[in-house]
């Protein structure tokens, strides 16, 4: 029975494989793209392979490409396969890591597809965070699904414009740490957008390669609305 449970779960921390981490079921929308993760999941184990596109929300990506356009500046805190498709779509991005294999890999790939209007760096300890060199009010739209991101969301949130967004990836960890990254991003996050009048939509949906749902929070600081969420759950 706890091997079955352990299938049906795929984790300690969450009810079945269509919660994430704090109890919030997938709903009609997730449910759409359970095959897809489940198919791109067995790809991934028996392959290796992955798609060119961010791990993240299936929903969130297709709200994140709506809302890019050719010249949006962005800036991503945690490089990967999300690296080439944010740079399709953008003017100007400035993606961070710090694995080097990681950097490495993806550096190949933005040199082969001569992708010159992207800084990407590897950066490591406290300067992983730094942008000071960006200013305020200058980027349009931030991907922080890396290391440290209480720090990131911390120093990207200045830089980010006025209707600009920015998209907090596993929202939902940390459950069991108070104090843990995640949920000091959270609150950073939230206390931002509740400032600046963002909006804030939760995503609990699954994510290509992932057969388990997880949380992101995506907020679109827009000075023309409350600050009040709004949901993507049924």
């Amino acid at each position: 029975m706890p091997f079955l449970i352990r299938i049906l779960s795929g984790s300690d921390l969450r009810r079945t494989r269509f919660h994430d981490e704090k109890g919030h079921f997938v709903g009609t929308r997730g449910l759409v793209h359970a095959p897809l993760a489940l198919a791109t999941a067995a790809l991934k184990v028996l392959t290796g392979w992955r798609p060119v596109r961010p791990m993240i929300s299936f929903a969130a990506t297709r709200e994140i490409a709506r809302i890019l356009t050719p010249l949006a500046r962005v800036v991503e805190f945690g490089s990967g396969l999300s690296t080439p498709w944010l740079a399709k779509r953008c003017g100007w991005l400035l993606s961070v890591e710090d694995d080097p294999g990681w950097h490495a890999k993806i550096a190949t790939i933005l040199a082969r597809d001569s992708m010159r209007h992207v800084r990407y760096e590897l950066r490591t300890g406290a300067d992983y965070s730094a942008l000071s060199g960006l200013s305020d009010g200058s980027i349009d739209f931030a991907l922080v699904d890396g290391t440290d991101r209480a720090g990131c969301v911390a120093a990207v949130v200045p830089k980010i414009r006025q209707g600009g967004w920015l998209y907090l990836d596993n929202s939902d960890k940390d459950m069991t740490r108070p104090d843990g990254d995640l949920r000091r991003a959270e609150a950073a996050l939230r206390a931002a957008a509740a400032a600046r009048g963002g909006v804030i939509t939760p995503y609990t949906d699954f994510s290509p390669g992932n057969f388990f749902a997880e949380e992101g929070l995506l907020v679109h600081f827009d000075h023309a609305t409350h600050p009040e969420s709004r949901g993507d759950r049924d």
